[in-house]
C-alpha cells in the first residue's frame, strides 16, 4: 500500500521578535503565585518529582491553559474594548463548561486580565486564543508550560493544532514554570 507523499507546513510563521521577546520577558499567573517562562527547570530540594508538580494553583490538574481576550493582535485597545473582550471570553469559557480562575499577564502598560482554565486541553486554548484573535496562549501540564503561537484567523483546528482548511499548524516553543518568588529565596 502506498501512500503519496503530500508536504505539510509544519510549524507557523516565525512571530515578530519584539512581541515574542515581550512573551518571554513577562509574568503570568494569579496574583499570589506569579511565573515566567524559563528554559531550565527549578529544582527544590523538598520537590521530589519536581518537573510533575504544577505550580500551587495547579496541583492535581492534568493540564491547564492561559488565555486573554486583551490587546487583539497584540494591539493596544481602549481599556473599555479590553473588559469588554474579557466579558466575552468569560460568557465563552462558561458555555464549555470549564470554571476560570482570574489572572493577570504582564505588568504596567501591558498587564493584562487573563484566564487560568484549569483541565482545559491544547485545543480548548488554541480555539478560545484564535476566537479572541491573540497572538499566543499557555499550555500547561504540571511544571511544563509551553507557548503556542497562533495565526489570527478562527477556523476550525484539528488535532494537534492544525488548521484544517491551510494545514497551518501552531508555533509551539516549550518552556518551564520558574516561580518569580523562588528566584529571591521564598515561595
Amino acid at each position: 500500500m502506498s501512500e503519496e507523499f503530500r508536504p505539510i507546513k509544519f510549524i507557523a510563521p516565525e512571530p515578530d521578535q519584539a512581541l515574542r521577546a515581550a512573551f518571554l520577558a513577562t509574568t503570568y499567573g494569579p496574583v499570589w503565585h506569579r511565573f515566567h517562562l524559563g528554559t531550565e527547570l527549578q529544582r527544590r530540594p523538598e520537590d521530589e518529582h519536581v518537573e510533575e508538580l504544577g505550580p500551587d494553583w495547579a496541583v492535581g490538574l492534568r493540564s491547564w491553559v492561559i488565555v486573554t481576550a486583551w490587546n487583539p493582535h497584540g494591539q493596544p485597545q481602549e481599556e473599555w474594548a479590553n473588559a469588554e473582550a474579557h466579558q466575552r471570553l468569560l460568557a465563552r469559557v462558561s458555555r464549555a463548561g470549564l470554571v476560570p480562575t482570574l489572572a493577570q499577564n504582564g505588568d504596567g502598560q501591558w498587564r493584562e486580565t487573563a484566564l487560568i482554565l484549569p483541565g482545559a486541553n491544547l485545543r480548548d486554548g488554541i480555539r478560545l486564543g484564535r476566537e479572541f484573535a491573540q497572538a499566543a496562549v499557555l499550555y500547561g501540564v504540571g511544571r511544563r508550560v509551553a507557548l503556542v503561537w497562533l495565526g489570527a484567523d478562527r477556523r476550525k483546528v484539528s488535532r494537534g493544532g492544525v488548521d484544517r482548511r491551510s494545514g497551518d499548524r501552531c508555533r509551539v516553543e516549550r518552556y518551564w514554570v520558574q516561580d518569580v518568588n523562588a528566584e529571591n529565596g521564598t515561595r
